[in-house]
């Protein structure tokens, strides 16, 4: 929190150009709006070849496109395909198509969401379905692509994992989990729903701890493959927009204040597919890798117990969910 004025306040470079971009295939999920939109406008814009968004609804897809091609001055390079991440089968049919193109360069997964009130999604508690079982179904899912990508072109693919430096405000949930089962333990409504309002930054914590360990499990000398958490900061987009009117007006007020605007929260998602070796598995914010803004209880001892423990549930989970995903990429 020490920074964290200063840098929301702070003039973002764009880290890509042109040369950096022409040619190239992204894929960016939740893409209609927000900071997802300005992401793929940004890369259409740097003349990329190819830029696929991952929507939940078609025609606002649709309309997407058409704003950002006309914006751009370019046309025929959007490509809108449908993905739920509430939906395993939605993911994995996604997952599948991405198998048909030729070359991806960066797969960054922008889609969440910020319930006011406890939904169950695919079995489990909606938060911890779509913001980090499904983010890493499809991670894992497009793992093959991004690997056969890297040594066809000889290129380094970026997973870009968009976090939030809330999750290192979940602490308080520490001492309520188990010591195994916690993800089934998470979705005990009975438990949990007095304090729902953490359960975002807890999705966004175990988001984290799962690019650390995959990271030292994948090094990129191995994979070719560049996975990193980019935290957009405080942003003026509509991620908020189902909390509670009084939440959602205290929100207003701190993005009046000091919010970036959707489009240099994005530079920050944009940074994140520009960085190199050196961010994988890392933080990043403010376009910068910050290692030093995550606190000491995600890294000491037991943080690393509970980063495993938590890993070792979600690997469990994704085999259940899409059997062989898994060791497609960790036991290959």
């Amino acid at each position: 929190m020490a920074d964290f004025f200063s840098n929301q306040r702070k003039s973002l470079p764009i880290a890509l150009e042109v040369d950096d971009v022409k040619g190239k295939t992204y894929i960016v999920t939740g893409a209609t709006g927000g900071l997802g939109y300005e992401v793929a406008k940004r890369l259409v814009r740097l003349e990329a070849a190819k830029v696929i968004i991952g929507v939940r609804n078609a025609e606002k897809g649709e309309s997407a496109k058409t704003a950002i091609e006309t914006q751009a001055g370019r046309k025929d390079v959007i490509e809108v395909w449908a993905l739920d991440m509430a939906s395993y089968d939605s993911i994995k049919a996604f997952s599948k198509r991405m198998e048909t193109i030729d070359r991806i360069d960066a797969l960054v997964l922008n889609a969440g969401v910020s319930h006011a009130a406890w939904q169950v999604k695919e079995g489990s508690e909606a938060h911890m379905t779509v913001n980090f079982i499904s983010q890493y179904l499809l991670t894992f899912a497009a793992f093959p692509s991004l690997q056969a990508s890297a040594i066809k072109y000889d290129i380094k693919p970026r997973v870009v994992l968009v976090g939030s430096m809330g999750g290192f405000f979940a602490y308080e949930s520490l001492n309520k989990f188990p010591q195994t089962g916690i993800l089934d333990d998470l979705n005990d409504k009975a438990k949990w729903e007095a304090t729902y309002d953490n359960r975002y930054p807890v999705s966004k914590m175990f988001e984290h701890f799962a690019a650390r360990e995959l990271a030292s499990l994948k090094p990129v000398s191995e994979t070719g493959v560049i996975v990193n958490v980019v935290d957009p900061g405080l942003c003026k987009t509509d991620l908020n927009h189902e909390l509670s009117a009084f939440t959602r007006f205290k929100a207003w007020c701190a993005k009046l204040v000091m919010g970036r605007s959707a489009e240099e929260g994005s530079r920050t998602l944009i940074h994140g597919i520009a960085a190199g070796e050196d961010s994988h598995g890392k933080y990043l914010t403010s376009c910068e890798i910050r290692e030093d803004h995550i606190p000491d209880w995600v890294t000491n001892e037991s943080g690393k117990v509970l980063q495993k423990q938590i890993w070792t549930e979600l690997l469990e989970k994704l085999e259940t969910i899409q059997p062989g995903v898994v060791t497609a990429v960790l036991h290959d």
